[in-house]
């Protein structure tokens, strides 16, 4: 390669770079003007993310995209809610075992789980300028008084009876494995005649 296709070469690389820049845009506040977090941004703050980082940004969009899918269905296992909050407090970025990653999967669960009714009224939004106040979905329960003792009547109810549940004497078939050998309520095998055969027996 000669000179000029050399400085034409570093010329056309160098005006690319130039062309290419990344750039930040902030938004311009008034000092003191409040900026609504929503709960996703609270809760990957929770987590230790540090705000603007990539892991942040990927905690929020992940967080939120869980919130849009809603609440669980009536019929839907514990186990499963349970693996579901796990792998979303992975594909989070925490790290299983940690106590971040603990809370995360405790606030998943209760994001998640099913309810017939949502805690009742939703709380209205504080209008600006104004102090923040605590709104409670219950009464705080009374404070319990322990004056001097005194005799209280119980009555006592008492349920019908059930009847025993008894098991089939030995030699009598009480079930069927998935093989079919017969079994009695002692869990013996038995033979087709009713007698009790050795368990390594290929007979039915």
């Amino acid at each position: 390669m000669n000179a000029p296709k050399i400085l034409a070469a570093t010329a056309l690389v160098l005006s690319a770079a130039a062309c290419s820049s990344t750039s930040t845009t902030y938004e311009a506040r008034p000092a003191g003007a409040r900026y609504a977090v929503t709960g996703s941004e609270q809760a990957c703050v929770d987590y230790g993310f540090r705000v603007g980082t990539d892991n942040y940004n990927r905690c929020v969009s992940r967080e939120t995209a869980a919130r849009a899918q809603g609440r669980v269905p009536v019929g839907y296992t514990v186990a499963s809610l349970d693996a579901d909050a796990r792998n979303a407090c992975y594909s989070y970025g925490l790290t299983p075992g940690s106590s971040m990653y603990d809370r995360c999967v405790g606030r998943e669960i209760d994001a998640r789980r099913y309810r017939d009714q949502a805690y009742g009224n939703p709380v209205p939004a504080p209008a600006p300028g104004s102090s923040t106040t605590t709104y409670y979905t219950s009464a705080p329960a009374a404070p319990t008084y322990y004056g001097p003792a005194t005799t209280v009547s119980t009555t006592t109810y008492s349920t019908p009876p059930v009847a025993a549940q008894t098991t089939p004497p030995a030699g009598v078939e009480a079930f069927r494995d998935e093989y079919g050998f017969r079994y009695d309520g002692q869990g013996n095998r038995l033979d087709r005649n009713g007698n009790i055969i050795s368990p390594q027996s290929t007979t039915r």
